[in-house]
């Protein structure tokens, strides 16, 4: 696709032409024409459902299609309606949505269940404002639901469409800002406001996701390209215009195994943490600059009531959480004593590796719990004796509690 800055590409709002009611109309055809040959086959289209449209939207912020299809299905098999997923608890609910990050979604869910559980009759508001008078229910959401679920003819601007409609009018400025974002979303409602709308809304998003992408974008299969305000001036490339983002921050982390009597010791997060709210973890904490590895990890056991040393490395790892990009060490821990006790934590267990597929974890804690099976003491430890993996040696010696 070519690229390059074109004068007449430089308005941020003219809509005077060519989005005439004649443009609007031809849009309309040209795209429900391509929905019905080749919108995206997907779960929760097999029906309009207002709950299953519900949780997909909210899964699918933050989250790949490809991803979310299979916890979606899952999750529908758990919690198949309103009442089932407010009669849940936070802990099974949180479970459910483990590997999806951003647990703050699920606990929205849940919260709005609840409430529509006490004052509805379990049902999902038909009206826009309504439906964003509910936790986690934004004005995209809240558009999606409506039109998709009940028709009412509102538009729902996500990234895609966003990318959709500034390239069909070749606006170059942030469309998450003003006055662009305001005329993205009034496009969209005039769009939608002939009929139709889940139809048009669905067709904007597929369009967006498989044709009008954010790279690379396939131009020459686009049901709308001779409409389209971009390609005719070139700049499909340029449009929109790239956010500014910041640079990712480096985290160094370390997470401490102790074990005692064939248990590993895991300590919950407490509810009001900014991040893992609520999820059980293996003791960690933050390498602070100027200090070690070690000091770090005495900060980890301490405020699960231990006191330790630092062990043999077990793994490493990395991951990323939004501009954080994180290298956690994983050790076990030696000369650890203690009861181990809440300091610092909502709670503290001690669980067989195999009890740990039972608590809500992230994923980088998850990944240390699947290495744990190969390290479980052998069968000849009794329950009152402390002992140590032959694959760690002496270096993993239990707690004390």
């Amino acid at each position: 696709m070519a690229r390059g800055r074109h004068p007449e590409a430089s308005c941020a709002a003219d809509t005077s032409e060519p989005a005439g009611r004649d443009w609007v109309q031809r849009v309309r055809r040209a795209l429900l024409n391509w929905y019905r040959r080749c919108g995206r086959d997907l779960p929760w289209r097999q029906s309009r459902d207002p709950y299953s449209v519900w949780v997909s939207e909210v899964m699918l912020q933050q989250t790949q299609v490809k991803t979310m299809i299979p916890y979606f299905e899952r999750w529908m098999q758990r919690f198949p309606n309103v009442r089932a997923l407010a009669a849940a608890s936070e802990h099974d609910v949180v479970l459910a949505w483990e590997g999806l990050g951003y647990y703050s979604r699920a606990r929205a869910l849940r919260q709005a269940a609840r409430r529509l559980a006490r004052e509805h009759p379990a049902e999902l508001p038909r009206d826009v404002a309504e439906l964003q008078r509910l936790p986690g229910i934004g004005a995209y959401t809240a558009g999606a639901i409506a039109s998709i679920a009940h028709g009412r003819p509102v538009p729902a601007v996500d990234g895609n469409v966003s990318r959709v409609l500034c390239r069909l009018q070749a606006w170059t400025d942030d469309p998450t800002r003003a006055p662009t974002k305001g005329q993205v979303w009034k496009l969209a409602g005039r769009l939608v406001g002939r009929g139709r709308a889940a139809e048009i809304n669905q067709s904007l998003m597929d369009l967006g996701a498989i044709v009008c992408t954010p790279r690379g974008p396939s131009c020459s299969s686009c049901p709308v390209r001779r409409d389209c305000r971009a390609a005719g001036l070139g700049v499909v490339g340029d449009i929109p215009r790239p956010a500014t983002r910041p640079a990712y921050a480096r985290r160094h982390e370390v997470a401490g195994l102790v074990r005692r009597r064939g248990r590993w010791l895991v300590v919950q997060r407490p509810l009001d943490e900014q991040r893992w709210a609520g999820l059980w973890v293996f003791p960690h904490a933050e390498v602070r600059a100027h200090e070690g590895t070690g000091a770090a990890l005495r900060r980890a056991l301490g405020a699960a009531g231990l006191t330790g040393r630092l062990g043999p490395e077990l793994m490493r790892l990395g991951y990323q959480v939004t501009r954080f990009r994180t290298t956690l060490e994983v050790h076990v821990c030696t000369g650890c004593s203690g009861r181990a006790t809440p300091v610092k934590a909502t709670a503290v267990a001690w669980k067989r590796s195999e009890e740990l597929e039972q608590l809500a974890m992230p994923a980088a804690h998850r990944r240390i719990a699947s290495r744990l099976p190969g390290l479980d003491a052998s069968p000849g430890e009794t329950a009152g004796r402390t002992g140590c993996t032959k694959s760690l040696g002496k270096a993993c010696c239990a707690a004390r509690g």
